[in-house]
């Protein structure tokens, strides 16, 4: 889908309607360590099969449009992909000011890549997944999604993220983004500290690293953990969050680091109308300002020392 045929996509679906007759009785159903969960109605299954790392569902729900399923847990949805794929980018981007060299760590589905070459300044940038078929499936039945994969401006390492990395020039990086799974089996790696040294070595002056920090309603644990190693590696770590509704808890949050960019000192320096120069459709100028506001709950939680702004 073109961007306004995603727009109409989207609008369809926040209007009133009825479901299509003759609709399958089967529900996709996302447990959080039995206490809670989250589920969509499917249409039908569009593919299934077991990676050498995981398995890997691809459905098409009843109001959500094509879903991305890994090892169970929901990873993406059409209706709000662009949520979590804009935050994840622009943040970042915004923050460094005219990147030119990024790095994507995971995120086979290749949104994130997508959202970073809206930025005229990027020369390159790798998508470094473990697994080529989440990737290869991904551009088949996401090519809206993926479609940034076949930009000259891209290139492909299936492998280790964090070899990848390791691998990579002294400061050669304006933009790192760990779009990771849930921390388990590969994914453990991508949420040490040893990990995090490694990206901070490849980040140029003024380099930003954005990882996904998960949901501080149903892994609080892990939250503070992954800021509190954070904060071991770089000077300043700032948690932002979006609301992406495929998400269970429907908060998510983020970390914004660096060693010497603040991202809360500029904040004042962003452009105005980022989503009309963007093209998109949840990050904004406001947005981008916004989302660093946390609720004293989530303040409380956070280790003693971490750069944050009160609402």
């Amino acid at each position: 889908m073109k961007q306004p045929d995603l727009d109409r996509f989207v609008r369809e679906r926040l209007e009133p309607r009825e479901l299509p007759a003759g609709l399958s009785e089967a529900w996709l159903t996302e447990r959080m360590k039995g206490v809670a969960g989250y589920s969509l109605r499917l249409a039908r299954t569009l593919h299934s099969e077991r990676s050498p790392y995981q398995q890997i569902d691809l459905y098409e729900a009843a109001h959500h449009g094509k879903v991305l399923v890994l090892d169970g847990c929901l990873m993406m949805t059409e209706l709000d992909e662009f949520i979590y794929h804009e935050m994840l980018a622009h943040v970042a981007a915004q923050t460094v000011g005219g990147p030119k060299r990024a790095v994507v760590v995971g995120g086979g589905d290749g949104g994130a890549v997508r959202e970073l070459l809206k930025h005229p300044t990027l020369e390159h940038v790798t998508l470094a997944e473990i697994d080529e078929r989440v990737v290869r499936l991904c551009q088949e039945h996401f090519p809206d999604v993926a479609c940034g994969l076949e930009d000259e401006r891209t290139s492909l390492h299936f492998g280790d993220g964090a070899a990848y990395l390791e691998a990579q020039p002294e400061s050669s990086l304006d933009v790192v983004l760990v779009d990771s799974t849930d921390p388990v089996g590969p994914a453990e790696a991508l949420v040490t500290e040893g990990f995090y040294r490694q990206i901070a070595r490849s980040l140029a002056p003024g380099g930003v690293l954005v990882a996904q920090t998960q949901s501080p309603f149903y892994f609080p644990g892990e939250t503070v953990q992954i800021h509190a190693t954070l904060q071991q590696v770089f000077r300043y770590t700032t948690m932002f969050w979006a609301v992406v509704p495929a998400y269970l808890g429907f908060l998510w949050t983020f970390c914004c680091c660096s060693q010497e960019r603040d991202p809360l000192a500029a904040l004042g320096g962003l452009p105005e109308g980022l989503h009309k120069t963007l093209g998109t459709r949840y990050y904004s100028t406001e947005m981008h300002r916004g989302s660093f506001a946390l609720p004293p709950f989530i303040q409380a939680c956070l280790p003693e020392g971490h750069c944050q702004r009160a609402i």
